[in-house]
C-alpha cells in the first residue's frame, strides 16, 4: 500500500509538471538540431593503410620476421606522429598549419594483430584530406627508409575522396540531447516539488496540521459571489458540501457562530465567507455576514454598499442601534450584512473589548449563523481574538501559494487561545487536480448515508 501511494505521488508530479517534461526534451533536441546543422562545421575523414613487412631481400618469411614487424608497429606510428615527418609534409604542400595543429588531425592507429597501420586525417575540407593523409604516407615511407635504414614500409591503400561527414552526427546528436533533456526535465520536476512547500494537497495538509479538510474550492475567475450567479457550478457546489460538512462538524454543540480566517494574506477568506453565507441563508437560514476585517475590509465591496456605519461604529457607539447599521442584501431574502464601518486606530483592542462580546451575544440571538471575516492570522492578532468568541473557526489556505509552515503557525496561534477549529478550506483548487472530487466525495460520505447517496447522484451527473 506504501508503494502505491508512493508511485501515486511520483504519478501526480509528472501529470503536474507535464508541460515541463515535454517541452525540455525537445527544446534541447531542437537546439542540437539547429548547432548540429548550422553551426558546428562537418569535419571529413580520409584514411590510408600501410603495412610494416621483412625486408625485400629476405627469401624467407618465418615467424619470428613476423612478429619483429608487429613490434615495429609501435615505434613507427611514433614516427609517423613526430615534428619531422610533419613538418616535411607541411613544407611540401604548403600547408597553413603548425607541426603542432597537424598533429591534432592525424590519428595512427594500428590494426591489432596485423603489421598494419592506419593514417585517419579529419578537416573540415574533403579533398584537403585526402591529400594530406596521402602525403603523411609518402613522406612517412621516405623517413622510414632514412631513419630505420631499412625498406620494409608499403602503402595498402591510399586515402580518398569521403563521402560524408563524420562530424557531427546529428540524429545521434538529437537523440543524446533529447535523452538527457528528458533526465534534466524529470530532475528538475522532482527538485521543484521537493523545494516547493506550499500547501496543495489536501491528504498531505490534513497530515501535516491534523485538521480535517472540509471543504475544496475550485478556482473561479470573474465574479467572486459565484454562489449567488452561478448556483449549478462546481464552485457553488463546493460550498454546499461544506455547508453539509460545518454542520456536522460538531454533534454536541451546534455550529452556528463561524470565524472565517485566512492562513495567509489574499488567500480568498472574504470569499469564501460571503459565499457561504449566501449558501446558508439559501437553506432559509437567517444570516449574517459580519466584516470584522478591521483593516482592510472588502464585503461592502464585494456586495456593493457603503462601508459606513458598520462593526466598528457599533463598538464604539454603544447606544447606536443595530438595525441601522445592518443591510439586508436585495438578492437574498435571508442574508444580512454589517459592514467593517470605519477603519479604527487599535482594531484588536475593538475586537477584543467587552463591547464586542456583547455584540456577538446578540447577534447569536437574532440568526441562526453569524459569519465572521477577519484579518489573516499569521499578519495580526485579530482573528486569535475573534476565536474565542465564535463556536467554531474555519482556516483557509490558498492552493499553492500558502506555504507549510504558514499554515503550521496560523494554526497554532489559534492553538494557543484554545480556539475551536473545525476544519480547513482549500481554495483556488484547479480544476485538472483529480483529487478534487474525490475529497468532496468523500467528506460527504462519511457525514453520513443519505449524504453519501446524494454525493454518488451528482457526481455521476458530472460524467
Amino acid at each position: 500500500m506504501e508503494q502505491e501511494l508512493d508511485l501515486r505521488a511520483l504519478w501526480q508530479v509528472i501529470a503536474k509538471r507535464w508541460k515541463f517534461i515535454i517541452v525540455i526534451p525537445l527544446a534541447a533536441a531542437l537546439i542540437s538540431l539547429l548547432v548540429s546543422a548550422y553551426i558546428i562545421t562537418p569535419q571529413y575523414t580520409a584514411s590510408t593503410t600501410i603495412i610494416v613487412t621483412r625486408p625485400a631481400d629476405t627469401s624467407e618469411l618465418i615467424y619470428r620476421d613476423v612478429q619483429l614487424s608487429r613490434e615495429l608497429v609501435g615505434t613507427y606510428r611514433e614516427i609517423m606522429h613526430s615534428r619531422r615527418v610533419l613538418e616535411m609534409a607541411i613544407a611540401n604542400r604548403s600547408l597553413p598549419y603548425s607541426a603542432g595543429q597537424l598533429r591534432e588531425m592525424v590519428d595512427v592507429q594500428a590494426v591489432r594483430d596485423t603489421e598494419l597501420l592506419t593514417v585517419d586525417v579529419t578537416h573540415p575540407d574533403p579533398e584537403l584530406a585526402r591529400d594530406i593523409a596521402n602525403e603523411m604516407a609518402r613522406v612517412f615511407k621516405e623517413q622510414v627508409v632514412d631513419i630505420m635504414k631499412i625498406e620494409n614500409v608499403s602503402v595498402v591503400d591510399e586515402a580518398v575522396t569521403p563521402g560524408g561527414a563524420v562530424s557531427p552526427r546529428v540524429d545521434l546528436n538529437v537523440a543524446v540531447a533529447f535523452v538527457v533533456g528528458l533526465m534534466a526535465a524529470f530532475g528538475l520536476a522532482f527538485l521543484h516539488e521537493y523545494l516547493d512547500q506550499s500547501v496543495k494537497d489536501p491528504g498531505e495538509a490534513q497530515q501535516l496540521l491534523q485538521v480535517p479538510v472540509i471543504g475544496v474550492v475550485p478556482r473561479v475567475e470573474g465574479e467572486m459571489l459565484f454562489a449567488r450567479s452561478k448556483p449549478r457550478a462546481p464552485a457553488a457546489e463546493a460550498f454546499r458540501t461544506l455547508r453539509t460538512n460545518i454542520e456536522y462538524s460538531s454533534i454536541d454543540k451546534p455550529v452556528k457562530n463561524i470565524l472565517i480566517a485566512g492562513g495567509n494574506p489574499a488567500c480568498g477568506k472574504s470569499t469564501v465567507a460571503s459565499n457561504l453565507a449566501i449558501t446558508l441563508a439559501r437553506r432559509e437560514s437567517s444570516v449574517l455576514l459580519v466584516d470584522a476585517d478591521l483593516r482592510r475590509p472588502i464585503i461592502h465591496k464585494l456586495f456593493n454598499l457603503v462601508n459606513e456605519p458598520g462593526l466598528s461604529s457599533l463598538i464604539f457607539k454603544e447606544g447606536l442601534n443595530l438595525n441601522e447599521v445592518i443591510r439586508r442584501s436585495e438578492e437574498e431574502e435571508n442574508l444580512y450584512i454589517l459592514p467593517s464601518g470605519p477603519i479604527p486606530p487599535y482594531p484588536a483592542e475593538m475586537l477584543s473589548s467587552g463591547r464586542m462580546k456583547i455584540l456577538n451575544e446578540e447577534f447569536a440571538r437574532r440568526f441562526e449563523y453569524v459569519i465572521y471575516d477577519s484579518p489573516p492570522v499569521i499578519a495580526v492578532t485579530d482573528a486569535a481574538l475573534l476565536s474565542r468568541l465564535v463556536d467554531g473557526t474555519l482556516m483557509v489556505l490558498d492552493y499553492g501559494v500558502v506555504r507549510k509552515d504558514e499554515a503550521q503557525g496560523a494554526l497554532e496561534q489559534f492553538y494557543k487561545v484554545h480556539a475551536n477549529v473545525i476544519g480547513m478550506v482549500i481554495n483556488n483548487m484547479p480544476h485538472s487536480k483529480s483529487y478534487y472530487n474525490g475529497y468532496q466525495y468523500y467528506y460527504s460520505s462519511d457525514l453520513g448515508e443519505g449524504t453519501a447517496k446524494k454525493s454518488r447522484v451528482k457526481k455521476i451527473n458530472r460524467k
